[in-house]
């Protein structure tokens, strides 16, 4: 099975990360309308060499992916996993649910249905709007 999900830097579509569950592999197409690098994010692309013809590797996505999430050693993980019905960790789940959202920039993944300023969690909150879930930010 192929899961896709647009990378977005706020509200514009960097590229798809594509993830295959036979293979255990994820993949990664920029947008061919990206033509500045300020929307390539840290980690996922090689920032010593930075150049819009980098393709990053499974190894740069899931570095990425694993630094948009909690660590696994964090205090209370058992609590939160469990309050996301999750078993064991796994950092590509825990992403998808929390969107690969950080409060310390703004690319985060669409699934498809999604809009910037109705669910980017540091968007709302520098606008002091509310949250999905009606509750004040």
């Amino acid at each position: 099975m192929l899961e896709s999900y647009t990378l977005m830097y706020k509200d514009i579509e960097v590229g798809i990360i594509t993830y295959d569950e036979e293979l255990d592999k994820f993949a990664f197409e920029l947008n061919k309308n990206i033509k500045d690098t300020k929307y390539l994010p840290p980690i996922l692309y090689d920032y010593t060499n930075l150049s819009l013809d980098y393709k990053p590797q499974h190894e740069n996505i899931l570095y990425w992916i694993e630094d948009r999430v909690m660590p696994p050693n964090r205090d209370g993980i058992d609590y939160i996993l469990d309050k996301m019905g999750l078993n064991f960790y796994d950092a590509w789940t825990i992403c998808k649910a929390n969107k690969g959202m950080s409060l310390e920039d703004y690319w985060w993944l669409n699934s498809g249905e999604d809009e910037y300023e109705k669910c980017h969690i540091r968007y709302l909150i520098e606008s002091g709007k509310q949250t999905y879930f009606g509750r004040p930010v």
